[in-house]
């Protein structure tokens, strides 16, 4: 029982730390987290669409002026690191919207979404008890996300879960018990929230033939219908869906919405005379110098555009190399620290979005962007969310030590000297080919134990 009662506390604190931690607020814009897991090992079952759905999704919600933050294929971890992301730029938004496709299911009441490589088995778990301490550890508490959300104060927050797909875990004999007949169970959200599931509690959903799933494929053509109310969406969705499923699959909400409708994408106005221009077309040659001339915005805009493409990596590679230039000299980085978090944002969501998803590069240039956002919020005197960036670096790119020893640099910050040590050690040692971060690595060990005597 200790040990349950440490992991929901656990859960409480993430929660409440993600408010604490919204620096950025949104201030008044639309905010989303879309992950979509499909490679799932063979004991919980892979799925096909999940990884379309959360691609057509994203697409979806940027056209309806979200700032989104996608996610394919997440570990626990990541999961973790990507809900604190999100709670970052959550704090007064206007909308604020989880989209998550993959598996998912109940445990003892609670519903729990489906990391990949989660080692789940509930069989091995023992009692009642057991399960629910081994999916509090293993697997991700959907009501953490609820939260976390409400917690970071948007005024209208959505959490869209097709994730009551069958799997080997709940449709097992022997685990009966676990995950009783399927699917995911009632959820009681706090006022301002919707939760809405793929279909009723306690049922499962078909992943589907076609490259989008049937719920998805619903809902964003109704997310997409000018004038259209919150709630109206979810209707119209429910019927579209239950109209091509024979009525086997109808989907389900729980809302405790309050205020006036919110409507995403309004009704079209009157159009004035005359049809704007198009706007011209760059060539990649031109996008590669202005990437030289260091213009994050433009480049951005412009490849986001485009969408994933091959042609954008040596791009964005450029902008990146050109943030570290700026981050080199400390004394004006300070002065423009705000302004570089700007362009680093832009550049974490523009490696996510154009570089396409198996690139080679992918991972590395992600923990760069990563690496360089830890390096600019240690500059703005923001330790705990700079760990929480070389943290996220560190997974996508182990073999960097860099990010080891700025991963040390912000525990030190923090005063957490243990912690810091052991990252200095790591960085110093000959795991690590780069003589330079050793060398870097190694002065900062001789400077904490210098301040010791």
């Amino acid at each position: 029982m200790q040990f349950l009662t440490f992991a929901l506390r656990a859960f409480a604190f993430l929660a409440l730390s993600s408010a604490i931690l919204a620096a950025e607020p949104a201030k008044g814009g639309r905010v989303a987290l879309v992950i979509g897991n499909h490679r799932y090992e063979p004991a919980v079952g892979p799925l096909r669409n999940p990884d379309n759905d959360a691609k057509a999704m994203a697409r979806a919600l940027r056209g309806l002026g979200f700032a989104v933050i996608e996610k394919h294929n997440v570990s626990r971890d990541e999961l973790m690191v990507s809900l604190l992301k999100f709670s970052e730029k959550l704090r007064g938004a206007e909308v604020g919207l989880l989209y998550f496709a993959g598996h998912g299911i109940s445990v003892a009441g609670a519903n729990y979404l489906l990391p990949i490589r989660s080692g789940y088995d509930p069989a091995a778990a023992g009692d009642a008890q057991g399960r629910r301490l081994l999916a509090e550890t293993r697997l991700f508490n959907a009501e953490q996300a609820v939260a976390a959300m409400s917690a970071a104060g948007s005024a209208c927050n959505l959490v869209i879960l097709d994730a009551c797909r069958n799997t080997p875990v709940a449709r097992d004999p022997a685990q009966r018990a676990v995950a009783g007949s399927g699917g995911l169970a009632e959820m009681n959200p706090p006022a301002g929230s919707l939760v809405a599931f793929a279909t009723d509690a306690g049922r499962t959903a078909e992943d589907g033939s076609g490259s989008n799933g049937l719920y998805t494929d619903e809902l964003i053509r109704h997310l997409l219908t000018p004038g259209l109310s919150i709630e109206q969406v979810f209707k119209r969705t429910r019927a579209g869906v239950m109209k091509r499923s024979g009525g086997v699959q109808v989907p389900a909400e729980y809302s405790r919405l309050v205020g006036d409708d919110v409507v995403l994408l309004p009704a079209p106005s009157a159009k004035p005379a005359g049809v704007p221009a198009a706007p011209a077309v760059v060539s990649w040659e031109e996008l590669r110098q202005r990437a030289a001339a260091g213009e994050v915005e433009k480049c951005v805009e412009e490849l986001r555009r485009r969408g994933p493409d091959r042609e954008a990596v040596p791009i964005l590679a450029t902008l990146l190399d050109k943030l570290k230039e700026a981050l080199r000299d400390l004394n004006a980085a300070k002065l423009r620290a705000e302004s570089l978090l700007e362009s680093c944002d832009a550049l974490l969501e523009a490696v996510e979005f154009c570089v396409p998803e198996m690139h080679p590069m992918r991972s590395a240039m992600l923990a760069k962007a990563h690496n360089r956002r830890g390096d600019i919020l240690l500059l703005l005197e923001r330790p705990v969310e700079a760990r929480t960036e070389f943290d996220a670096a560190a997974i996508l790119a182990p073999d960097d030590g860099y990010i080891i020893y700025n991963r040390g640099r912000a525990y030190l910050a923090l005063g957490r000297r243990e912690e810091a040590r052991a990252d200095f050690i790591a960085a110093a040692s000959a795991r690590f080919k780069n003589s330079s971060v050793r060398k870097l690595a190694a002065a900062a060990l001789a400077e904490m134990t210098a301040a010791t005597r």
